[in-house]
């Protein structure tokens, strides 16, 4: 029985959802052979996903780090679309694949990636077949491991863990202080194997010191009573920055792979000189004059105080951008930028064209860039609204069509 059918059987559908992108394999199209006002397609908003971007940063970070690469795929690749971002790392040689959640990585084995996926989050008793038959690696820090034992036992399998200590992060994780009996016990569990053991660190540059120092002190405990603990790891995005004590045996970065730094201090530093990956685009669906007095949107949201040229956009908070950026916001279409006006609504956005008659329906509008030297990419975009280039990236609706962009020698 192939994954697929298992999952099928298993009552686990895989989700649709990640697998949103237009074309399972697309290529660098030159921005000026995008016709402006061709009307053809649809008017839907749109990312975009340069996987070269994506390659690029990994390429990056293996090279400032020097060991294996777990990458973080997990809330669908931040944004990027699990199931592609997944496959391409795969093709570029990870370590592993790590998830949020158990339904991302039995989507993944699902769509035939192979590798090592390593599910950070939770797990239950009643999950734990689908565990073992899905050949995941699991988070584990409490006594229901022996759950995973259990269903291994049933299968003559060994199933996958990673242990979790919590070294001070105080989220999961079995405390530090207690945690050698769980090693010991999951050590002598015949159908389980140990992948690795990991913590993670609170991003507070002198703690993160001592959790470290925590952290290796169960692991030499461990190791001196014979016990093999697999891959050590601890550093996040974060963690690459800080000096190459947190390396340690494995790095599991999330954000950097996508082209944005953990913090405003390392965006501006730019040390990794990283691509943003993705471009979220919308089209002009409506235009209208609005006369002195006339208002838009709910409420009376805005007043006009003179005659004004206003462009609607198909795209709107549901979509996950952000309903904050109003007065502050801007978007681009060609090389002109225009502002956001009113409150967004679920699906509609309106912007001032400052009586611009250039504009045109079906027109292509630029919301967050990849362009490093623009001022819509996904950090500054985030800083208007108040919130997180994490938060930003993360939120965008998994519906959306995802373009992906990869050269053809690739």
């Amino acid at each position: 029985m192939d994954r697929r059918k298992f999952l099928e059987t298993m009552g686990l559908t895989p989700l649709s959802v990640y697998t949103t992108s237009r074309y399972a394999e697309t290529y660098q199209v030159p921005q000026d052979a995008v016709k402006k006002d061709d009307k053809s397609g649809s008017l839907d908003p749109q990312v975009e996903v340069s996987l070269d971007h994506i390659g690029f940063n990994l390429d990056r970070i293996r090279k400032k780090v020097k060991v294996p690469v777990m990458a973080v795929v997990k809330a669908n690749a931040y944004g990027h679309g699990l199931v592609e971002v997944s496959r391409y790392l795969e093709k570029r040689g990870v370590e592993g694949l790590m998830v949020g959640k158990l339904q991302e990585g039995l989507e993944l084995r699902s769509q035939g990636v192979n590798g090592l996926i390593l599910n950070f989050g939770p797990f239950g008793k009643d999950d734990s077949e689908a565990i073992v038959r899905g050949d995941l690696c699991q988070n584990v820090y409490t006594e229901d491991v022996h759950y995973l034992e259990e269903a291994a036992r049933r299968f003559g399998q060994k199933a996958g863990v990673d242990i979790h200590v919590d070294t001070g992060m105080n989220r999961v994780g079995i405390p530090y202080d207690r945690a050698l009996p769980l090693i010991e016990k999951i050590s002598s569990l015949p159908h389980l194997k140990i992948h690795g053991i990991s913590t993670t660190l609170t991003e507070d540059p002198d703690f993160d010191k001592e959790q470290l120092k925590r952290f290796l002190d169960v692991c030499g405990r461990a190791q001196k009573k014979g016990i093999s603990l697999g891959k050590k790891h601890a550093a996040g995005s974060d963690g690459l920055f800080p000096g190459p004590e947190f390396y340690l045996d494995m790095v599991r970065p999330g954000i950097t792979l996508y082209g944005y730094y953990p913090n405003s201090e390392t965006q501006k530093e730019d040390s990794l000189g990283l691509r943003p990956a993705l471009q979220l685009f919308a089209y002009v669906t409506f235009i209208k004059e609005l006369a002195r007095g006339e208002s838009l949107s709910y409420h009376r949201a805005f007043k006009a105080k003179k005659k004004m040229r206003v462009a609607t956009l198909g795209i709107g908070y549901s979509d996950g951008f952000p309903a904050q950026v109003p007065d502050k916001g801007l978007v681009s279409i060609g090389n002109k930028k225009y502002k956001i006006m009113a409150a967004l609504t679920a699906n509609h956005l309106m912007i001032d064209l400052d009586n611009d008659a250039s504009v045109k329906l079906g027109d292509r509008v630029s919301l967050i860039s990849s362009q490093k030297d623009s001022d819509l990419t996904a950090d500054i975009v985030a800083e208007r609204a108040g919130i997180s280039d994490y938060k930003l990236l993360i939120c965008l609706n998994p519906l959306m069509p995802r373009n992906y962009l990869v050269s053809r020698e690739q």
